[in-house]
């Protein structure tokens, strides 16, 4: 009776293999419809995955390797016949769709033919569609047209070039763009120059020449274009309905300026908190609600393109109906009674809104504003007693439940965690705004 378990085996093996005996037949027989109707590329592509799959499946070899010879003819007269029209590009396209189906093929054991002369053609096709791009790039770049002579040079990425032909390309790409960068920051452009540049340097490497140039003008685009902010202490709204807790607005100021302002993006340059306080004092401006007027004083004593005000305008906290449960405790002094206390399961919802204001500086008017929301919930698990807890026999994890500053603890840190969702969307927001200011 032992070899029960040798059977099931067995029979699952053999499940498994007529299964996939009929997975293969369906993909062939998909591969067969899809060459009736003329879609032969489509049908030699399923032939290679069924080969993939099971490399002894004679009939997908043998219509991979007739349906392949067909498309190896046919991209062959299409490139014969753009090479007679001048269609140097489609030549090479029709001879790139030729290499990619024999190197497939040939990974699953199918050789497809090509005629002796095959390799000759490959090469003068490139070089032909090769010269003919090089000089409709020239043109462009003689032009000034740095978009469509980039495109043009890219269009010979994916060639068969030779060593020395790629090279140029690359270096024509590199060119194309560092007169790009030069042409933004003409323009005053400066995150396009970066950009552009950034590309040019990618090409060569920040060690090359071409990408030394680079970096340069991305110091020179970000000496330019970066514009200085200066966030200066939040307030709380106490007209807004339900009070945040206190201190809440210094908490957000400093998880904003030192957890998300400390490595802004590119193009916004924070002011020092430090030096923005030293400022604040010297003016004589406290702490609290600060007029546009007086903030756009702060920003031109600290010479800052922009300061931003802002006050946490509402908080609301929502706790959920809670579950109660009944549950009953020992006696410390005599285990033979017990005594019933109430446990309660709930969830507690912060959502906390602030909002903002952009000021320029120089003009000491607001240019910009938002407000963002944010909220953040935890479960809470809580016990009451109408005596002392503690003449009850509880573990450890019971007694938690009884814990007034593990409930305030609790609670803190359901606050900070939404003082973090707060500053981390400020942030993200206050920067994209800032950089609508930059070109």
């Amino acid at each position: 009776m032992k070899p029960r378990p040798f059977v099931a085996i067995v029979s699952v093996l053999l499940l498994v293999a007529i299964v996939s005996c009929v997975s293969v037949e369906k993909r062939y027989q998909k591969g067969q419809e899809l060459e009736a109707k003329g879609r032969l590329e489509e049908a030699a592509q399923r032939y290679i995955t069924i080969l993939t799959k099971d490399p002894n499946m004679e009939d997908a070899r043998r219509s991979l390797a007739d349906v392949g010879s067909r498309i190896v003819n046919e991209g062959l007269a299409q490139a014969r016949a753009d090479e007679a029209n001048g269609l140097y590009e489609g030549a090479v396209a029709a001879i790139n769709r030729i290499d990619s189906l024999t190197g497939r093929a040939g990974q699953v054991g199918v050789t497809l033919a090509v005629p002796d002369d095959y390799a000759d053609f490959r090469r003068d096709m490139v070089e032909a569609a090769f010269a003919s791009l090089s000089r409709q790039g020239g043109d462009l770049e003689d032009a000034g047209n740095w978009a469509e002579a980039l495109r043009i040079y890219e269009r010979m990425l994916p060639y068969p070039l030779a060593s020395d032909q790629r090279t140029l390309v690359d270096e024509s790409r590199a060119r194309v763009l560092t007169e790009w960068a030069k042409q933004d920051m003409a323009r005053g452009s400066y995150r396009a120059a970066y950009g552009h540049a950034q590309s040019a340097l990618e090409i060569h490497g920040p060690d090359s020449e071409a990408g030394a140039e680079g970096r340069a003008i991305q110091k020179a685009a970000l000496e330019a274009g970066t514009k200085t902010v200066a966030v200066l202490p939040f307030w709380a709204d106490r007209g807004s309905g339900n009070r945040p807790p206190r201190g809440m607005e210094s908490s957000l100021y400093d998880t904003l300026l030192y957890e998300h302002m400390e490595a802004p993006v590119l193009f916004v340059g924070p002011i020092d908190r430090g030096t923005i306080h030293r400022e604040m004092s010297r003016l004589r401006i406290r702490i609290g609600e600060i007029a546009p007027q007086t903030a756009g004083m702060v920003g031109q004593a600290l010479n800052a393109d922009f300061v931003v005000v802002g006050w946490l305008g509402s908080y609301a906290q929502e706790d959920s109906v809670p579950e109660e449960k009944l549950r009953q405790a020992p006696l410390r002094r005599d285990k033979t009674k017990a005594a019933a206390y109430t446990e309660k399961r709930y969830t507690v919802k912060l959502t906390g809104e602030v909002r903002y204001e952009i000021i320029e500086s120089a003009s000491r008017r607001v240019v910009d504003e938002e407000t963002v929301v944010a909220n953040a919930s935890a479960p809470f698990r809580r016990a009451f007693y109408d005596g002392d807890y503690s003449t009850l026999d509880l573990s450890r994890d019971e007694r938690a439940l009884f814990d007034k500053e593990g409930w305030l603890r609790a609670e803190e840190e359901l606050q900070a965690g939404l003082v973090r969702k707060l500053a981390e969307k400020m942030a993200a927001s206050l920067f994209e705004r800032v950089l609508r200011f930059v070109k």
